[in-house]
């Protein structure tokens, strides 16, 4: 029974310290207490990323599911849901990828300072963001709501992957633990839309992942700080492109 605790309190520590790091979410009392800094690598928190975006995920789904109950049939309700639960994890994570992505792409644009690179970065990616959404919930409601909350899961474990590859693979441990946080969504997805539809928007995302670190490698002058963030939120976008194809 002391085992169980001490896992179940250390499990506890982690996931707040993943939460209060990526997110403006504060759990209680007990649980702050728990998210004190302590001696454990990074990557014992960021591990439960995946984790945090379930409840990202699931608050952006209730938004998604209002505004467009609220709204009705009419032509601009997938539009306006999108726009209105995309404003909505934005405000639950203080907009901390999107900055991160803001500020990689302004030091990625080259050596001309102001030229608005970032700006149009993440510009192009929420319209992105919002025409993809608005075209998944045109192909069904179980499309866009699954979707939305395995994306929101998902890309943040390629974030983990962007922290484990900055500390150079140092433990393979913490991207079990996120893959598992992976699995419920992913099934759901699965569910929802059949096999095809789950499968497509992985292996995109998983490539986009990959093909933005191999990148980063060959640029040493990009932020080192900024890549998982960039990395969590092209991968997002990207998740929705594989939805809606596969859709």
């Amino acid at each position: 029974m002391a085992d169980f605790r001490n896992t179940l309190n250390l499990f506890a520590r982690r996931f707040t310290l993943a939460l209060h790091d990526s997110t403006r979410m504060r759990a209680g009392e007990a649980w702050s207490s728990a998210a004190t800094p302590g001696p454990e690598p990074e990557l014992a928190a960021t591990a439960h990323l995946p984790g945090v975006g379930w409840l990202v995920g699931i608050a952006a789904c209730l938004v998604f599911a209002v505004f467009s109950l609220a709204l009705g049939d009419t032509a601009w309700a997938p539009l306006v849901a999108a726009i209105a639960c995309t404003a909505a994890t934005a405000m639950l994570t203080g907009a901390r990828n999107e900055s991160a992505l803001y500020r990689f792409a302004d030091q990625a644009g080259g050596d001309a300072p102001g030229a608005g690179h970032g700006v149009l970065a993440l510009v192009l990616l929420l319209s992105a963001k919002f025409a993809l959404l608005a075209a998944l919930a045109d192909a069904s409601e179980p499309a866009v709501v699954t979707a939305l909350f395995a994306a929101l899961v998902v890309s943040r474990f390629m974030q983990l992957v962007a922290h484990w590859a900055a500390s150079a693979g140092s433990d393979s441990r913490s991207l079990g633990v996120g893959a598992l946080w992976c699995v419920v969504p992913l099934v759901l997805m699965a569910a929802g839309g059949g096999l095809v539809f789950m499968l497509v928007p992985v292996a995109l995302s998983s490539l986009a992942c990959f093909a933005v670190l191999r990148w980063c490698r060959a640029r040493a002058d990009l932020p080192t700080a900024e890549r998982p963030g960039a990395v969590q939120q092209v991968c997002e976008v990207v998740f929705y492109l594989g939805a809606a194809i596969a859709a």
